[in-house]
């Protein structure tokens, strides 16, 4: 049959795509349905000046001050003078914000000495970026079609609870081979599918966005039985533990080999913005530099790559470790104190609440900036339907005063919810 004799049945909508790996038909109405309940209860669009970095913000509309429990600047180094300096005091070395074209063809040497540093500062070779979503969609189809181990494709499986800039790119690496979705965790699952295919990748997170961590040496015994290649997102956990603030995937993947890439946000804990792919390799580095998203026009601008070479410096001094032990601190008495609560998270600064429907995290994340304290109301599609709550994180500049008074209102709080 011709082309042009093709009878196409009336009912159906030859324009819909396969909804394989996202739907938004789906997932947009449930998402802006939930947003707009946040914003009529005047949890969006907050806006303020920041008094003490993180631990007092004013709201400039209403004068109400709190403390700020959504940040992802787990250590307050994005407020630390040597930080802050080092970006003002780069632009006025270079005198330009940057050079805005592929940074393999042309780069500041600041930008050179950078890799350098960062290299140096985790022992392994470190690709800078402008985020952990540039350097997924450059890396994560050029795994899959297997360029970057030199084999026929791999089979790339994604832990179910992979951070959005990681589930984003599915569709375009099922364009090059077969991907699946693992149960949070499963190793048994893991294992199964590396029996099945000779070539696998698992995609996950170190320390996971919404509460909990990686079975870190269940993925290393998978990847030194079978030799499954691990891409590894650390954002969360990136300088808030290890020397020189390797994080959390480095407890034990201690040596990088060229079957581990390990990708975190620089925005986070580490105090600066952009992002670093830690590899086991020079020749992918040189590689990746040339690959899609990497190589076009926004490599990281000169305040960027100032505030991180700051921030590299703080890691180099015993502050680091000060925060991170009172980081710890607040974590353990946080811990201690809740744990005959629901809330998912132990051992991490990241703690989740859940309470069920849309409204109730919503009524309690309210409540508790009523008291004083920002938390974000979280729902599907972020969580599962069915399974919204707040999420919170502690931090290392914040007192042990300040933690226990916040456990306090919580407490309070939660015993009015659940």
């Amino acid at each position: 049959m011709h082309t042009s004799d093709t009878v196409i049945d009336p009912g159906y909508d030859t324009t819909m795509g396969p909804h394989r790996f996202r739907n938004n038909q789906r997932m947009v109405p449930a998402g802006e349905a939930a947003w707009k309940l946040a914003g009529e209860h005047g949890m969006l669009d907050i806006r303020v000046d920041a008094l003490n970095g993180q631990n007092r913000l004013r709201d400039v509309r209403t004068g109400h001050e709190f403390l700020n429990l959504a940040s992802c600047s787990y250590l307050g180094l994005n407020s630390h003078p040597t930080v802050v300096e080092a970006g003002v005091q780069a632009l006025r070395t270079e005198n330009v914000t940057g050079l805005a074209m592929a940074e393999f063809r042309i780069r500041l040497e600041a930008a050179h000495r950078l890799e350098e540093e960062l290299s140096a500062l985790f022992g392994t070779p470190v690709l800078p970026s402008i985020s952990c979503g540039v350097i997924s969609s450059a890396v994560l189809p050029l795994l899959a079609s297997g360029h970057i181990t030199g084999t026929d494709p791999l089979v790339v499986v994604f832990d179910r609870f992979a951070h959005f800039s990681m589930n984003f790119v599915k569709p375009v690496v099922a364009d090059e081979t077969l991907v699946l979705t693992s149960p949070h965790n499963d190793m048994d699952f893991l294992e199964d599918v590396c029996r099945k295919y000779p070539r696998v990748a698992y995609v996950c997170e170190g320390a996971y966005s919404t509460g909990g961590l990686a079975d870190l040496k269940g993925i290393k015994s998978l990847q030194e039985k079978y030799g499954m290649y691990v891409y590894l997102d650390d954002s969360h956990a990136l300088s808030t533990q290890g020397v020189n603030g390797e994080g959390y995937a480095r407890s034990v993947f201690r040596e990088l080999d060229d079957r581990t890439m390990i990708v975190a946000s620089t925005a986070k804990a580490f105090g600066s913005t952009g992002a670093i792919a830690m590899l086991g390799s020079d020749s992918v580095f040189d590689f990746l530099y040339r690959s899609g998203p990497m190589g076009w026009s926004q490599g990281l601008r000169t305040a960027a790559i100032g505030t991180t070479l700051g921030s590299i410096a703080v890691h180099r001094s015993p502050e680091l470790g000060a925060r991170q032990r009172q980081l710890a601190e607040n974590i353990a008495l946080f811990d201690r104190r809740m744990k005959d609560r629901p809330i998912r998270g132990v051992g991490s600064h990241i703690k989740f609440v859940t309470v069920g429907e849309n409204e109730w995290a919503v009524e309690l994340a309210t409540e508790l900036y009523r008291r004083g304290y920002y938390c974000s109301a979280m729902f599907f599609p972020v969580v599962p339907r069915g399974q919204a709550g707040i999420r919170l994180m502690l931090r290392g500049d914040m007192t042990t005063a300040m933690t226990d008074k916040f456990v306090d209102a919580l407490q309070d709080v939660l015993d009015g919810f659940l």
